[in-house]
């Protein structure tokens, strides 16, 4: 794309806020995108975060971290920019490979390591072929009262500590020390270092007891998942239970308060959803009792590829669900909430 036609999109496109560029870069219109200048809410990447680094990890939790700290924001890994009048302008799309990309292990990352967790963070793929696409994570505004947002850190001997990183127009860099301090000492004041009002840790409680009545632990459907894969004939309980509890869970209004709790909760939330939705795309047998749903066993001879690829996805998703459900049953253990 020239210089000129970018200046030109520029200066004409509608996408001016962060909600309808979301949507536009969800239903793949990249030529809504293409011609806009990176911002405080928007940023583009031309090659992927190399997960299985130490740095790129750094990385992606720093440029999430910083569109929190501000006014939410956009990331988008699959289009490049170049440089029009001293401002980077996203100039292409440049899709990167699917094989490359996991979604949820990016969520599980940032969830893990950005504190306080981002609320309803979004990793979404958007295909723009047979085997490429555009990674899209959306940062939506977060609350005044969950600021700021922190990412691992270490000094030159390799101690543990954390810093903070901020988005200015189409740059992200660290909190300066002396505003860090400034702020941690704000917070330490009004706190006076007492500890959570007893009213929160009452709700948690509160909150803890409903979502195990809504999943219980250990409940059959879990047992079922741990008996291991590749999930290729599902009992119609165990797919039953499933949606059950998908659709409890996200109608459920109680929230925790302990952004720990909240964290795993809706991971746990999404991973199921997730599950419901796979076992939703298993058929029922063409013969015999309709009591449970499968991979039609003809595609092994017919669409081999097919049959495997969903026994594999199958058996993701499962495998999912229960990393989600250990870690949360593991939190509100470590909280004191199981009893």
């Amino acid at each position: 794309m020239s210089s000129e036609h970018v200046v030109a999109t520029l200066d004409t496109g509608p996408m001016t806020d962060l909600a309808t560029a979301y949507q536009a870069a969800l239903q793949g219109q990249w030529d809504s995108v293409l011609g806009l200048p990176e911002t405080s809410w928007l940023d583009v990447k031309s090659s992927i975060y190399a997960l299985d680094q130490a740095g790129p990890r750094a990385e992606l939790c720093k440029d999430v971290a910083a569109m929190a700290n501000g006014q939410g924001g956009l990331l988008l890994v699959g289009l490049r920019t170049e440089l029009v009048e001293g401002r980077e302008i996203i100039s292409e799309l440049k899709p990167v490979p699917q094989r490359l990309v996991d979604p949820g292990r990016h969520r599980k990352i940032l969830m893990e390591q950005v504190r306080p967790p981002v609320r309803e963070l979004h990793t979404e793929w958007v295909p723009c072929g047979e085997d490429s696409g555009v990674l899209v994570m959306h940062i939506p505004p977060q609350r005044s009262t969950d600021k700021p947002f922190v990412v691992p850190a270490a000094d030159p001997k390799g101690r543990e500590g954390v810093a903070v990183p901020v988005r200015s127009g189409d740059d992200t860099s660290w909190l300066k020390p002396a505003e860090l301090q400034r702020l941690l000492a704000l917070g330490w004041s009004s706190s006076n270092g007492t500890p959570r009002p007893s009213a929160t840790a009452t709700a948690d409680q509160t909150t803890a007891a409903r979502m195990v009545q809504l999943v219980p632990l250990d409940t059959p459907w879990i047992k079922h998942l741990r008996n291991g894969g590749p999930f290729h004939r599902v009992p119609a309980a165990v797919s039953d239970a499933v949606h059950d509890a998908a659709e409890a869970l996200s109608g459920e209004v109680l929230r925790f308060r302990d952004p720990e709790l909240a964290a795993a909760t809706e991971y746990f939330t999404n991973a199921v959803h997730e599950l419901s939705n796979v076992f939703g795309g298993l058929h029922t047998p063409l013969d015999g009792p309709l009591t449970y749903f499968e991979v039609p066993p003809e595609w092994k001879r017919t669409d081999p590829g097919r049959y495997y690829e969903t026994l594999k996805e199958n058996s993701r998703a499962a495998k999912s669900v229960l990393d989600a459900y250990q870690d949360w049953v593991n939190k509100l253990n470590e909280k004191g909430l199981l009893t």
